[in-house]
């Protein structure tokens, strides 16, 4: 027994020693032998993550018309690899060179913070405390804030301590080392830090042929947003930026990181959701100079997938007709002049509504602003200086406030119709109902007895005599709605203008729409701390004392009347369409029903035909000769301003037999509303197809007058 619990002792030592044999020499040939050799395939072979961005989804209007695409650009970023701060500031250096002789930006984040010839602060040193606390971060230790004293202090800290660049290099030379050094400390060495974009083809040609003297440093081709014709359709399709500071922490839990770009108004922001696309992470092998070897096969959840493209309800056509018409007819206005108007007509907007869906065609606002400058880039001191003007604008015109949805305007006479149809609603008057206007009408005693007078009466001196409902929309009569306006109540008028949506938002997926203002007791108490009056009621029929709408909502209560009641959500994003052209969302029109007895529309749809039809109404010049039947109600607003002219607005829609299209016009200083609806005109000609038929007679000034922003 014991011979054989030796035997098996032997055996296992053999076994044990035999096994440790074999892994020394294992060793000595990993080590001794071939170590060299595997030493440089293992740093020939280091394994790396890269971002690959996702394009944006594009934005097309409803014809499939580009208005929003991505172009490609050439990138240069840098990821960390080991080197002495000597040879890192070197390359820096002829990295630099490389852009500037090739007429490239590159970043350079510092200069917001310490600028170079002359040495100084720079913008985003605003005061004291933005100085410290940026110090504060700059600082290697506490105590290196005394050393901070003023910029040119600054600037020897960053070069001496924080950089450690050396003094064989000219103070300009290091300041250009300093500003890429800069990029690489705010973003802490990521995996691909960008550094420069849309740089040239010779620059990353440069870069491939010289590579080893730029370790970690790689090209690469991204996608940068592009825009066309983005001036006419500014305020609605809005414009992309980098993600603000106070959003970042939020929107990382989202996937978004520093370099990433967002929507930040307009349909940009709207649709963010679906135009931004996944993010794909690409594997490669690359040396530990930084050169990539092999790129490694990406698993399904790292593919990038581009964002989707969106259609919108815009016709672009359109939207230029109504963009040009706006800048020209406001030059015509103000070359016009006559009575009461100051030749000041400055701005306006033009909404147009599809009637049977509530689809927005044209959604304008002048003056405008062109979103690529938004595209620059903070080096682009041209495109900085001019957001900088549209954004602290001084002159009243706000390029960048988007009149349509968020300007606020008393409707003037665009309001009567809302007050016809209160009126007949509640029993007040009926379609034969006759007031006599003499001239003037007077309040009752008890009610303050004030006297009201026709404007015809007061600068012509002649009177409409005897209105019926119908004469009283055409003629625009003041004294008939003053009358109608007092006996209906502004309680009444009020639930009947919330029922057609004036004075609150309408909804349209869009954001920064205005609710606006309606006349009421609540305004009277909250503007002037008053009680409401008889003659308060009279002149908010009119559309004027408190009431401030939109040009959406406007538009979109014409659009109510045209189809007798379907009051719609307006919207102007039609379809979300997945790259791989799968529809992922397609609005569908959403409508309440009003309730409104049919015949009191027909009423009232007659008088507006007659405003643009008959040789009384007040749009008849504007659609002489047009083709169509046009229903409509002009406009003129004063406002609190002195010695202004006064807003001109006309809102309406044709067919008048069968709806398609309702429009709302606002000019600001534009005179009479009659001058607003020659920019309803030149719309419509271009809706039916009529714009080359349009006769030149209509226009108020000469050809040869050149039109000027």
């Amino acid at each position: 027994m014991k011979e054989k619990l030796k035997d098996r002792y032997v055996i296992f030592a053999i076994f044990f020693i035999t096994f440790g044999i074999i892994i020394i020499m294992s060793l000595v040939n990993l080590q001794i032998i071939h170590g060299k050799a595997y030493d440089e395939e293992s740093q020939r072979r280091l394994l790396t993550e890269k971002k690959v961005a996702a394009p944006r989804g594009n934005i097309v209007d409803r014809n499939g018309i580009p208005i929003a695409l991505n172009r490609e650009s050439n990138t240069v970023n840098i990821q960390y690899v080991s080197m002495s701060t000597a040879q890192r500031n070197e390359m820096f250096l002829k990295l630099v060179n490389i852009f500037e002789k090739n007429g490239d930006n590159y970043k350079k984040s510092l200069s917001n913070y310490i600028t170079f010839n002359p040495i100084g602060y720079g913008p985003a040193l605003k005061d004291e405390k933005s100085i410290e606390k940026w110090k504060r971060e700059m600082a290697l230790r506490d105590s290196d804030i005394e050393l901070m004293t003023d910029p040119e202090a600054i600037f020897n800290y960053l070069r001496t301590k924080k950089f450690n660049i050396d003094e064989k290099y000219t103070d300009e030379e290091a300041y250009r080392i300093m500003c890429l050094r800069y990029e690489i400390l705010i973003y802490q060495y990521t995996n691909c830090n960008p550094i420069a974009s849309d740089v040239s083809r010779q620059t990353v040609a440069e870069i491939e042929e010289r590579h080893s003297e730029f370790p970690g440093v790689t090209t690469d081709v991204e996608y940068k947003r592009q825009y066309i014709d983005g001036e006419a359709i500014a305020h609605v399709l809005g414009y992309v930026g980098a993600i603000p500071e106070e959003k970042l922490p939020e929107l990382k839990k989202q996937g978004y990181n520093m370099n990433d770009i967002i929507g930040i108004t307009g349909v940009e922001y709207a649709a963010e959701k679906y135009l931004k696309g996944k993010d794909g992470i690409r594997q490669i092998e690359q040396s530990i100079n930084g050169k990539i070897n092999t790129q490694l096969k990406l698993s399904s959840s790292n593919v990038m997938q581009p964002g989707s493209d969106v259609m919108l309800t815009i016709d672009m056509k359109l939207q230029k007709a109504a963009m040009e018409s706006l800048e020209m007819r406001i030059n015509e206005i103000r070359y016009k002049g006559g009575t009461n108007n100051y030749g000041d007509a400055r701005a306006g907007a033009a909404v147009v509504i599809d009637v049977k869906t509530g689809e927005v065609l044209a959604l304008a606002s002048y003056p405008t602003f062109d979103p690529s400058a938004f595209l620059a880039g903070a080096n682009d001191k041209e495109a900085q200086k001019l957001i900088s003007e549209w954004i602290n604008d001084t002159t009243g015109l706000i390029p960048m406030f988007n009149r349509a949805i968020q300007g606020t305007y008393a409707p003037g006479s665009t309001f009567k119709p809302l007050t016809a149809i209160a009126g007949l609603e509640e029993g007040v008057i009926t379609k034969d109902t006759v007031f006599y206007d003499g001239g003037t009408w007077t309040l009752p005693p008890q009610d303050g007895g004030k006297t009201f007078t026709c404007l015809e009466y007061r600068t012509l001196g002649w009177a409409h005599g005897p209105l019926t409902l119908q004469r009283a929309i055409t003629t625009s009569c003041n004294l008939y709605f003053y009358w109608l306006g007092y006996n209906t109540g502004i309680d009444t008028l009020n639930k009947w203008a919330r029922i057609f949506g004036l004075g609150e938002k309408t909804g349209i997926d869009i954001p920064g729409e205005y609710k606006g203002v309606l006349a009421s007791r609540e305004s009277q108490r909250q503007y002037r701390n008053d009680i409401w009056r008889p003659a308060d009621t009279c002149i908010a029929a009119i559309g004027q004392h408190d009431n401030m709408f939109t040009p959406i909502q406007l538009a979109n209560y014409v659009s109510t009347i045209a189809n007798e009641g379907k009051k719609f959500t307006p919207y102007v994003i039609k379809k979300i369409i997945k790259y791989d052209g799968t529809i992922l969302e397609e609005k569908q029109p959403s409508y309440e029903e009003l309730p409104v007895n049919p015949e009191t529309f027909q009423i009232v749809k007659a008088g507006m035909v007659d405003v643009a039809a008959s040789w009384e109404g007040t749009a008849a010049e504007a659609f002489q000769g047009f083709k169509y039947t046009v229903a409509g109600k002009t406009g003129t607003a004063e406002t609190s301003e002195p010695n202004h002219s006064s807003n001109a607005l006309f809102v309406c829609y044709a067919p008048a037999e069968n709806p398609q299209v309702a429009v709302a016009v606002v000019v600001e200083r534009g005179a009479w509303g009659s001058n607003a609806a020659f920019v309803a005109r030149d719309v419509l000609d271009v809706y039916f197809g009529l714009a080359e038929e349009t006769q030149k007679d209509d226009k108020i000034i000469p050809d040869e007058v050149v039109y000027t922003k």
